[in-house]
């Protein structure tokens, strides 16, 4: 797994209950997605020229452990599965004080053509790269 976001919990994140919000552990996933699209070649500025799209279609998230104002997480991620036009991967969001999995997020994007917006396959450098990057499921 390669590390792909990295951040602190802050006040604001905090909800009625005392921990963070789902809405928190959500950002940091995404921002983990848009590392893990560019550590596969899909930058911005590719996705921006339009050459490719992407399309998320699932997102499932574990929560197992609180987290709270000024905890400082990261994130790790590895790919689970490439089809052709299919890419399903896993990010562990991790308490870097304790080491602890705080949440799991597994999610699916497919590839698209961006002319006639179909599924398409993923272009071969984008494919072999996310092959180097691939996990077993836990």
């Amino acid at each position: 797994m390669i590390e792909t976001a990295r951040g602190t919990v802050h006040e604001w994140q905090r909800d009625h209950m005392g921990h963070i919000n789902v809405r928190a552990y959500l950002d940091f996933f995404d921002h983990a997605c848009w590392q893990t699209y560019a550590a596969l070649g899909l930058t911005a500025s590719r996705l921006r020229s339009g050459a490719v799209r992407l399309a998320a279609v699932q997102q499932n998230v574990s929560y197992r452990k609180e987290l709270y104002p000024g905890d400082t997480i990261a994130v790790r991620t590895g790919v689970l599965e490439l089809r052709d036009k299919v890419l399903r991967f896993r990010h562990e969001l991790h308490n870097t004080e304790t080491g602890d999995v705080c949440a799991v997020c597994e999610f699916t994007v497919v590839c698209l053509d961006p002319q006639t917006r179909k599924s398409r396959p993923f272009p071969p450098e984008v494919a072999d790269k996310a092959r180097g990057l691939t996990i077993k499921e836990a």
